[in-house]
C-alpha cells in the first residue's frame, strides 16, 4: 500500500470528545490522513495502543483532566514504537515541557499554533514509517539469509565456501562429491589440495578475480578435480563473492562435466554395479537445460523400480535375492548401454536420463523395460514371483524446472504402475483414463462415484451445465469488475448441483479435461457479449490437473479468444496451490504459455504451506485466493488475523493481489481492509448466480 495512502491511527489524551475532533480535523487539513480515538485515563494507554494499534499518541497538556507525569509514565513502558507529541500552553510551565522532552515526547507544540501541530505529525509519521520499513527490511534480511543457507544446505549442487584457500563450510552435496566424512574434514583441507598440480596456479588467479569488486575474468573455469579417495573427475567451477557469519569469502559451485562419460573408479558410490551416481545423474540434467533451465531439445528421464522386492528375499533369501537383482541390473544396463545414463538410485531403482528422446520414443522405450528387463525363474522359490518391473517417465521440452523436481516427477510418474507422462508438444490422447494425481488419490471412491459419473456423463451429453458468477470485491477502490466463474449441474429435477458433489467423479472420470473446456468456451462467450455492451468485466476460471498437464489446452484457449473476440488480458486462470509441487513442470511451461496470450495467473487456497514465499517466487503469479478458513471467525482470532496480514504483506512484495475468499460477516471486512488485503469474495457479499447484475 503506498505510504500516502495509509490512514494513522492517533490516540488522544483529552476529555472532550469536541476537542479530539478538532485536533484530527487540524491534522486532516495538514493533508494527513488519520482516524483516532481519545481518553483521560493514563492506565488505558497499553490496552488502546494493542486494540486499535495506534501509530501515534497526542497528550493535551493543557486540559486539567489530563495528568502528564501519568502519560509520561505510561509511554516509557510501552514495548512497541509509539511515537508521543504533547500539546501545550507554553506560556503556562516551560520547565514541564522540557521535563516532557526529557522524558521521552518527541516534540511539544504550542496549543493555538496549528501549522506546526501539522508540520510536527507529518514529520513523526514519516519518521515513524522509515522506522518500521527499517524493521521489516532487517527481519526481511534475517529471513533470506536464513533461506540461504537453507537453500545451500539443501542444494543438489555441490556448494562450498572458501576465505584464504580454505573450506569455512561445504553442504552434503559438495561433501559427497569429494567423499568428505564431515565438515570438519572438508575445513581441514586447502581448495588447491582437491585440484590437479596442473590446474593449481589458474584456480587461485581464478579466485583471486572473481573475489575483486567488480569480478573479474571468466565466470566458470574447468579443471581436475581429486576427490578425498584419490579419484578423480572433470569439473566446472563457478565462484562469487559471499559472507559467512558478517566475513567475506567465496562461494564455490562445483559442478561434474560431462556427467554421462564419467566412469566410477574404486571407491565410488556403487563399486557394485559401476553406475554414476545420483549427483552425476543431476549433474547430467543441469547440462543438458544449461543455466536458464531450458531444454533445446527433448529429454526424457525415466525412474525404474523393481517390483515386490521385499517377497523376492522371503521368497529365494538375501543371497539369492542379491543375485537376481544382480542379473536384473546387468539385463538393464545392456538394454540402456547406447539410450542414455543410467543411475543406481536405491537398492531396487534405477534412474534413466535419454537424451534427444521425445514422447512416442520414451513411451516405447518405457514398453521395451518391462518386457525386456525381467528376473529369471527363482529356482526354490515357495511360489511365482513376478520380475516385471514399473517404470515412470516424464519427458522434458522448453522451460524446466529444478533437475531434482524432474526426478520426483518421474517417480509420482511410476507409483501407480503406469506411466503419466508430461507431453509438451502434440494433442492429448483420446482416452478417458485418468492421468492427475488428484485422480489417482480418488481411486478407492470409485464405487461410490459411480452414480455420480453417470450424471456428469448425462449432463455433458445433454448440455445440462450452468455458470454461475460470483464478484469479487475491491477493498482499495480500484475500478475493474472482477467475477469467479462457477459451474453448477442441472440435474433431471431442475436442481442446480454444486462443483464439490460432481468435481471429484469427473476427476476420477477423467472427464474433467471436458468440463473444463465447456466451462472455458462459455465464460469467453458470456464475457465477450458483456464486453462489447461496455462492460468491462474480467473473469476468474478454474482450470483442473487433468487440463493444465494437457499440452493442447492452450491452443483450445486460443481459439475460443478468437472466436468471440476477447483479449487474454481479461482472463485469470487459477490453479489450486495443492497441485503446485508434483505439477511444477507443467505449471510452469502453462503459465509460461498463458502469459504469451496476455492471460493473467492465481492460485487458489493460499497461505496452507508452510513456505508460501517459495510459491510465489516459483511462479510469474497476479493474484493469490486465500484459503476460505482465514474469513471464518476472524474478528475473534488473533493468530489468523496476524497470519493474514504476514500473507498479505508478503504477496505485496511479491506485486501479487490478495483475495480472501469464504467472506461470511461484515466485522471480517474492516480487519481484511487493515491487514491490506486488495479483494474479497464470499456469500455474504453476494452468492453465485446464473445472471450477471453489472453496473450500468
Amino acid at each position: 500500500m503506498p505510504a500516502q495512502a495509509q490512514t494513522a491511527v492517533m490516540l488522544l489524551m483529552v476529555a472532550q470528545e469536541s476537542e479530539a475532533e478538532r485536533l484530527i480535523t487540524t491534522v486532516r487539513d495538514g493533508g494527513l490522513p488519520v482516524r483516532g480515538t481519545h481518553t483521560t485515563h493514563a492506565e488505558e494507554i497499553a490496552e488502546l495502543v494493542e486494540q486499535r494499534a495506534c501509530d501515534l499518541i497526542v497528550c493535551c497538556a493543557y486540559d486539567p483532566a489530563v495528568e502528564l507525569n501519568a502519560v509520561l509514565a505510561r509511554h516509557r513502558e510501552l514495548a512497541g514504537d509509539v511515537p508521543l507529541i504533547v500539546i501545550a500552553d507554553r506560556a503556562g510551565e516551560p520547565r514541564s515541557m522540557i521535563r516532557a522532552m526529557n522524558s521521552g515526547a518527541r516534540d511539544v507544540t504550542d496549543r493555538n499554533d496549528t501549522e506546526q501541530l501539522q508540520l510536527v505529525v507529518s514529520r513523526e509519521l514519516a519518521d515513524l514509517r522509515a522506522r518500521r520499513q527499517l524493521l521489516d527490511l532487517a527481519a526481511r534480511l534475517r529471513q533470506c539469509e536464513e533461506r540461504a543457507r537453507e537453500l545451500v544446505e539443501s542444494s543438489e549442487e555441490a556448494v562450498a565456501f572458501i576465505q584464504e584457500g580454505m573450506h569455512v563450510h561445504a553442504n552434503a552435496a559438495y561433501l559427497n562429491l569429494f567423499r568428505f566424512p564431515s565438515v570438519d574434514d572438508a575445513q581441514a583441507a586447502a581448495l588447491l589440495d582437491l585440484i590437479e598440480a596442473k590446474d593449481q596456479s589458474v584456480v587461485r588467479n581464478f579466485l583471486r578475480d572473481r573475489q575483486s569488486v567488480p569480478p573479474q575474468g571468466p565466470a566458470e573455469l574447468r579443471v581436475q578435480g581429486i576427490r578425498a579417495d584419490a579419484s578423480r573427475f572433470a569439473a566446472t567451477l563457478t565462484a562469487a563473492p559471499a559472507e559467512v557469519d558478517g566475513e567475506h569469502c567465496l562461494r564455490l559451485i562445483v559442478r561434474v562435466a560431462n556427467p554421462s562419460a564419467v566412469v566410477v573408479e574404486a571407491g565410488g558410490d556403487n563399486p557394485d554395479d559401476g553406475l554414476p551416481s545420483y549427483l552425476e545423474l543431476i549433474a547430467a540434467i543441469d547440462s543438458l537445460v544449461g543455466p536458464e533451465r531450458r531444454a533445446h531439445e527433448p529429454f526424457a528421464l525415466f525412474y525404474i523400480a523393481i517390483r515386490e522386492t521385499s517377497k523376492l528375499f522371503r521368497e529365494v533369501g538375501l543371497t539369492r535375492g542379491l543375485e537376481l537383482i544382480g542379473s536384473l541390473t546387468a539385463a538393464l544396463t545392456r538394454l540402456c548401454a547406447t539410450l542414455g545414463m543410467l543411475v543406481r538410485l536405491s537398492d531396487d531403482s534405477y534412474g534413466l536420463l535419454a537424451p534427444e528422446l521425445d514422447e512416442i520414443g520414451a513411451e516405447g522405450l518405457a514398453e521395451r523395460i518391462r518386457a525386456q528387463v525381467r528376473l529369471p525363474p527363482a529356482a526354490g522359490a515357495k511360489s511365482e514371483i513376478e520380475g516385471n518391473c514399473d517404470v515412470g517417465y516424464i519427458v522434458i521440452a522448453g522451460l524446466s524446472p529444478p533437475s531434482a523436481n524432474l526426478l520426483d516427477e518421474a517417480f509420482r510418474a511410476c507409483g501407480g504402475g503406469a506411466p503419466a507422462p508430461v507431453r509438451p508438444t502434440g494433442t492429448p490422447t483420446g482416452t478417458q483414463k485418468s492421468t492427475s494425481l488428484a485422480a489417482r488419490t480418488k481411486q478407492s471412491a470409485a464405487d461410490s462415484d459411480a452414480a455420480m459419473i453417470d450424471m456428469v456423463k448425462w449432463a455433458l451429453a445433454n448440455d445440462r451445465f450452468v455458470l454461475v458468477y460470483q464478484p469479487i470485491i475491491s477493498l482499495m477502490g480500484d475500478n475493474q469488475e472482477n467475477y469467479g466463474v462457477l459451474m453448477r449441474l442441472n440435474d433431471p429435477s431442475d436442481t442446480l448441483i454444486e462443483a464439490r458433489e460432481f468435481i471429484g467423479a469427473a476427476i476420477l472420470s477423467g472427464l474433467i479435461e471436458r468440463l473444463d473446456k465447456w466451462a472455458i468456451r462459455h465464460a469467453i462467450k458470456a464475457l465477450g457479449e458483456h464486453r462489447r455492451s461496455g462492460h468491462q468485466l474480467n473473469f476468474f476460471i478454474n482450470l483442473a490437473e487433468d487440463s493444465f498437464r494437457d499440452p493442447g489446452i492452450l491452443i483450445w484457449i486460443c481459439d475460443c479468444l478468437r472466436e468471440f473476440d476477447v483479449r487474454g488480458n481479461w482472463l485469470t486462470f487459477v490453479f489450486q496451490e495443492a497441485l503446485v509441487d508434483g505439477n511444477l513442470s507443467s505449471l510452469t511451461r502453462i503459465v509460461e504459455s498463458l502469459k504469451t496470450i496476455k492471460c493473467r495467473i492465481a492460485v487458489n487456497r493460499f497461505g496452507a504451506s508452510d513456505h508460501p514465499q517459495m510459491l510465489l517466487q516459483g511462479l510469474a503469479l497476479d493474484f493469490v485466493l486465500l484459503l476460505p478458513e482465514f474469513a471464518k471467525g476472524l474478528a475473534d482470532d488473533q493468530n489468523k488475523q496476524q497470519r493474514l496480514a504476514v500473507l498479505a504483506n508478503l504477496s505485496r512484495e511479491f506485486n501479487v493481489k490478495t483475495v480472501v475468499t469464504g467472506v461470511e460477516d461484515a466485522r471480517s471486512l474492516t480487519i481484511l481492509w487493515t491487514a491490506g488485503v486488495d479483494y474479497v469474495q464470499g456469500n455474504f457479499l453476494q452468492r453465485p448466480s446464473p445472471n450477471l447484475e453489472v453496473a450500468t
